[in-house]
């Protein structure tokens, strides 16, 4: 289908996303829209579109990349319910007494963001958790607390291959290997695309920056003095231990480190990196499993905690489905070929990837989800990309880079409302206070994708 009606399914899912910020509603309505379209009668289309739903489950890949998720969210679960991550914060705040000025308070606590680096929200909620009595005791604002949490969330988790978002991303462009779109593995455009990922590498380093400069303007901010009753260390249960939080993550990471060299015959780059990711989740569960056992945790117990923390990421989950039957209804209708045409006849292709960057930013700000925003343009930008002979990665690079702005920046995003419930500050200050930073680091963003489109031919 060569017109204007192939753009229809994915410009119906972002005006609805953005008008009604139903994710599900609106990548549903796209899917739906698409398959009427190709059936070419409402009735046929409408029960393809449902087709188009169980047809996700039909991809090994789509299938694994799910319950990986489902097990992400075990994971984070049983390290939160265990204990360990008060216990560990009470050995290195109390008993090993690392924490000494507000430089080591602020940089402790942004380094934990990345022991939850696996997910977002987790590593916002556990940077809250830390730092508030860290950053109470020396006198530091919450709203800058709010700041560090938000710049480590979805920046470090869409950095990270092996986190819920990498996982998710992954998958997206398998859909597109797939397809046929793409001749390579997933894997290598998401690691590809790391260094061109200007915006979320630029705010992450942000916080430790900030944590060394004397002066910014966090400092004319006092806690109120309701926060004084929380200037004092998480209370930890004395039979818990650091470990409880430490040994999920270490068994993951290096059951994935031990596959991918197996599978690559010694190169860690050349192994199966999506195998070793899925299979490392259920090596990560079993083998904790068996460790809280040995310390005295029933298996009814654990079963319990992992079953939870499944439950919670039960939204991403239908996310993803949905995104997975949304791409390849695009990819049949060959809406990212008809775009090409547009912008290969009206946009140098110069201005492609900062385009890119702008267009993702209007829509992530708009819904408050990088995530949703991912899944909606990412068939678009990889058939654009590959039909007019921009480099794959950096078009992908240039996509994350402003759906995290756009997420992190927007009043009505979930990482705005988590990283100011964290920090125990209100949206409304962590907006107005972190808008400048961030709007900042957007700005030199749109300078370096004017750049690199400049070289961004394949």
């Amino acid at each position: 289908m060569d017109s204007w009606l192939t753009l229809l399914p994915s410009c119906l899912s972002i005006l609805l996303a953005i008008t009604t910020r139903q994710v599900y509603v609106a990548i549903f309505a796209g899917i739906m829209t698409g398959s009427i379209l190709l059936s070419q009668s409402v009735s046929n289309g409408m029960a393809d579109s449902f087709n188009a739903i169980a047809e996700t489950f039909q991809s090994p890949s789509a299938v694994k990349s799910l319950i990986f998720i489902l097990m992400i969210g075990a994971i984070i679960n049983v390290m939160q319910k265990s204990g360990g991550v008060e216990a560990l914060i009470h050995y290195l705040s109390q008993q090993r007494n690392i924490v000494k000025s507000k430089v080591s308070a602020q940089l402790v606590t942004f380094g934990f963001g990345f022991l939850m680096c696996l997910e977002g929200i987790g590593s916002m909620m556990l940077v809250g958790v830390i730092g508030r009595p860290l950053f109470n005791k020396f006198d530091l604002s919450n709203e800058k607390l709010a700041l560090v949490a938000n710049c480590t969330g979805a920046p470090l988790a869409w950095l990270m291959p092996f986190s819920g978002a990498g996982v998710f991303l992954t998958s997206l462009i398998a859909s597109e290997v797939e397809s046929g779109t793409l001749p390579d593995q997933p894997m290598s455009y998401v690691l590809s695309a790391l260094p061109y990922q200007f915006y979320t590498i630029v705010i992450l380093a942000l916080v430790p920056l900030l944590a060394f400069k004397k002066k910014d303007s966090f400092d004319l901010l006092k806690n109120k003095p309701e926060n004084e009753s929380r200037n004092h260390l998480p209370e930890t249960n004395p039979q818990a231990s650091g470990l409880f939080m430490l040994v999920p993550i270490l068994i993951l990471l290096v059951s994935i480190g031990i596959i991918t060299y197996v599978t690559g015959d010694g190169d860690i780059f050349s192994g199966d990196i999506s195998s070793a990711v899925y299979l490392s989740g259920f090596i990560s569960l079993i083998g904790s499993g068996v460790y809280f056992r040995l310390n005295q945790v029933t298996v009814d117990k654990y079963i319990h905690w992992c079953i939870q923390g499944m439950k919670d990421m039960l939204p991403a989950v239908i996310i993803l489905t949905l995104a997975f039957s949304l791409s390849r209804v695009s990819s049949e209708l060959g809406t990212g070929k008809y775009l090409a045409s547009i912008f290969s006849s009206e946009l140098p292709l110069t201005f492609v990837p900062v385009s890119i960057f702008v267009l993702c930013i209007l829509i992530s700000f708009s819904t408050g989800s990088s995530g949703a925003t991912v899944s909606i343009m990412t068939p678009i930008v990889v058939s654009l990309a590959v039909s007019i002979g921009v480099a794959v990665p950096i078009a992908i690079a240039a996509m994350i880079s402003g759906a995290v702005f756009g997420d992190q920046s927007s009043p009505i995003s979930d990482s705005v409302i988590v990283a100011s419930s964290a920090a125990d500050c209100s949206p409304e200050k962590h907006f107005a206070t972190q808008l400048p930073y961030t709007l900042t680091v957007a700005l030199l963003s749109f300078v370096f994708y004017l750049v690199v489109g400049f070289f961004a031919r394949r």
